[in-house]
């Protein structure tokens, strides 16, 4: 994985809406950093339902949203990853 720039919390190879050009593999690599994103955001807000009984249900709505979000960039990252994986054929294996 990249490593990501100063400030930044997410870094990605690719644009939420991929470019022709992107290399498949770096699009697998994105779908993967959207998920762990959302993993994270869902660990953060099972932490903070334990250590608090009283619920803000906006912040709460809001977090849902990023996750839902989050999962779908990575669905369509790794729906372009499988379209140009295709279009490639057996190429990139021997590129790679």
């Amino acid at each position: 994985m990249k490593e990501k720039a100063p400030g930044a919390w997410l870094t990605l190879n690719t644009s939420y809406y991929p470019a022709p050009i992107g290399n498949p593999l770096a699009l697998l690599d994105d779908a993967y950093t959207l998920l762990e994103s959302a993993q994270g955001i869902v660990h953060l807000m099972r932490d903070a339902l334990q250590l608090s009984p009283c619920v803000d249900p906006r912040a709460l709505a809001l977090a849902l949203k990023g996750v839902e979000t989050l999962m779908e960039m990575s669905a369509g990252s790794t729906e372009a990853a499988h379209v140009r994986f295709e279009e490639i054929g057996d190429g990139w294996v021997a590129s790679h």
